[in-house]
């Protein structure tokens, strides 16, 4: 009985902040073509050769998977990168020729991707000041029995490590999808410039600023 009792409270525990923690799997930290470090639940089958690392809900690092090497490498591999570098290069510009029409409409996207990841971002911070109220509520549960000479029962010391587990993977998470939100800006930020040198488009230059003619506050007279 104390078994689903305790089953029970953790069940309350984890409904509380069902939509702070993402679904089933664990995330890949890997570079894109850009350099730029990317943290995703998937990993685009270009990117697997180039090494990443899985990580856990908590945001601890459980494997590091190196870079693929070629047994029978040599140095004469040099311009296969390089050849590779500009097959993908080649790929990039397809997909931005084939995705978009107009510049406006990478800026749209880059628009839409960063805002749905704030709001990522505003859920979680509203669900972990939840959390911490159901803790500081704990507190003060555990507190009334240790001031009444009763020990705390032990489904509400597991109760407060859930939330305290609970709170930790919040901040995990909360720190991902703020870095997150940086790279995807900072990507779609070299799309649109890469889309401009594909089409031919000058970035638009300010014409520089003419200084404004000074008229002086009283014109003097022919009588002074």
């Amino acid at each position: 009985m104390n078994k689903y009792k305790r089953i029970g409270c953790i069940t309350l525990a984890l409904l509380g902040m069902a939509t702070m923690v993402a679904e089933a799997g664990s995330l890949y930290r890997y570079r894109n073509n850009e350099g730029n470090l990317v943290v995703d639940y998937t990993i685009p089958p270009e990117y697997v050769a180039g090494g990443y690392e899985v990580i856990s809900k908590t945001g601890r690092v459980e494997q590091v998977v190196p870079p693929h090497r070629d047994p029978e490498a040599s140095e004469t591999d040099e311009p296969i990168e390089s050849s590779e570098a500009v097959s993908g290069q080649l790929e990039e510009n397809q997909m931005l020729l084939q995705s978009y029409s107009e510049v406006s409409e990478i800026e749209a996207a880059r628009e839409r991707r960063v805002s749905q990841l704030d709001r990522e971002v505003e859920i979680t911070q509203s669900n972990l000041l939840k959390n911490r109220d159901m803790q500081k509520n704990a507190r003060v549960k555990a507190a009334n029995y240790q001031l009444s000479g009763k020990p705390v029962p032990k489904p509400l010391l597991k109760y407060m490590d859930d939330l305290a587990l609970q709170d930790r993977v919040a901040v995990q998470v909360l720190e991902l999808r703020k870095k997150e939100s940086e790279t995807v800006s900072k990507r779609y930020e070299h799309y649109r410039l890469r889309f401009m040198v594909l089409k031919g488009i000058e970035p638009l230059e300010k014409s520089p600023t003419s200084l404004p003619t000074t008229v002086p506050a009283t014109v003097p007279s022919d009588d002074d």
